[in-house]
């Protein structure tokens, strides 16, 4: 399409602002699944609206002719927390108006269009309902806002049944107006790739964001319970480095404990993956997630996991993880050397991991977002679909998903 001419009956506008430079799961999601639109074939034109600061992550993707990138400023990246937030919703309803013969695609919650029908909207958890005292200004939004731009929304995603049934059960969404779209995950091509031998695998791993949802301090004090009994150092991968320093305060960890705790920031894919690749065990033990993108990741790289049991994390880690009460860092260090001093339990979490991670592929992902777009823009709603379709392996789909999806491998 040389001449790009937008026109409501085969245009949709994605805001896709929330993709910030720092890494966080909703930046990532959006992310991926507008690089998987990219590389599937279809006559719809896309205008997609992002901001400055994620451009390093943006200038690798190719944009076909039936795409238009608009750059906005950084000042709604979500690099700038509270701020950032509240100028990209105020941002998403400006574009609402100036759209508003067009279906919008906002690709999380915090963008939703106030009173809009035409409309799509991806929502990832409604963790500031569940735990107002960590989210005092976010759970207004939660509460009244976000109730009337779900009310008037054409269609809603979220990314695991967990989510579905909260966001039904507190909004009173109807069934044929939500469906589930799994989360993907990046890893090694088969279980036969072997790890780098340059890197020092004697480490827990734990990537994240750092803050009290993610329960750091719980890692932390499990942590100090067995560092004098394994040579195991522990590599913290978030977003603030001075809130890990408060949390390693209150957690009054020694000097020999805190010496053997590393923190990384803005790291690159590569290197995310080798500190996957190589670590012993991945640790997640967040108080709530709406999908968790993480350890998924983790299990598609072969790390064990240690989660949490609760919320969606028992849905998408299955049978592959070692199971703790976040509440409890005793029970967590018991989780971390139950899986650190059993090799054959090891070996069969990696063998498991692996084949629980088949199950969320981006490209597949994207695939299912692009149906939901096309349809959307045609008709009022979807169809009923039955729950196993999400949960089947790429290489399982019929045909003619396979053949589309071709010329992404």
């Amino acid at each position: 399409m040389k001449n790009f001419i937008p026109d409501p009956s085969n245009t949709i506008i994605i805001n896709a602002t929330n993709i910030s430079y720092k890494f966080h799961g909703i930046g990532v999601y959006s992310l991926k699944i507008l690089k998987g639109l990219t590389q599937l074939e279809t006559d719809l034109q896309f205008i997609v609206y992002l901001n400055k600061s994620c451009f390093p992550h943006i200038s690798d993707i190719y944009f076909p002719e039936n795409f238009k990138v608009i750059w906005i400023s950084s000042k709604v990246s979500p690099d700038r927390r509270f701020k950032g937030h509240i100028l990209r919703l105020i941002y998403s309803n400006y574009l609402s108006f100036k759209y508003r013969k067009f279906l919008m695609y906002n690709t999380s919650q915090l963008e939703i269009n106030f009173f809009r029908f035409n409309q799509v909207v991806t929502i990832h958890d409604v963790i500031p309902l569940m735990f107002k005292e960590y989210h005092k200004k976010q759970y207004p939004y939660f509460k009244l806002i976000l109730k009337y731009g779900l009310k008037y929304a054409k269609f809603i995603l979220t990314p695991s049944y967990h989510s579905k049934e909260q966001l039904q059960k507190i909004y009173n969404i109807q069934d044929d107006k939500i469906k589930v779209i799994y989360n993907g995950a990046d890893g090694l091509k088969s279980k036969t790739e072997r790890r780098t031998s340059d890197i020092d695998s004697n480490y827990i791993l734990y990537v994240g964001r750092i803050n009290r949802m993610k329960n750091i301090q719980t890692t932390l004090k499990a942590f100090g319970l067995i560092a004098k009994r394994t040579e195991q150092k522990l590599i913290i991968v978030g977003d603030d480095e001075q809130a890990l320093k408060r949390q390693i305060k209150l957690a009054g960890l020694n000097k020999e404990t805190i010496s053997k705790i590393s923190y990384k920031e803005n790291i690159s894919e590569n290197e995310k993956c080798n500190l996957f690749t190589n670590a012993s065990l991945f640790v997640y033990p967040s108080l709530y997630e709406g999908f968790g993108l993480p350890p998924v990741e983790a299990m598609a790289y072969g790390c064990p996991v240690v989660v949490s049991n609760n919320s969606s994390l028992t849905e998408v880690c299955g049978d592959a993880a070692c199971y703790i009460n976040p509440e409890d860092h005793f029970d967590l260090a018991n989780g971390i050397l139950k899986v650190l001093n059993n090799e054959d339990l090891r070996i069969q979490m990696i063998k498991n991991g692996f084949e629980q991670a088949k199950k969320f592929k981006w490209s597949f992902s994207s695939f299912e977002h692009l149906k939901v777009l096309e349809y959307v823009l045609k008709h009022s709603k979807l169809p009923q679909q039955k729950h196993t379709i999400i949960l089947q392996p790429v290489e399982n789909i019929n045909s003619a998903i396979l053949n589309t999806l071709k010329a992404q491998s």
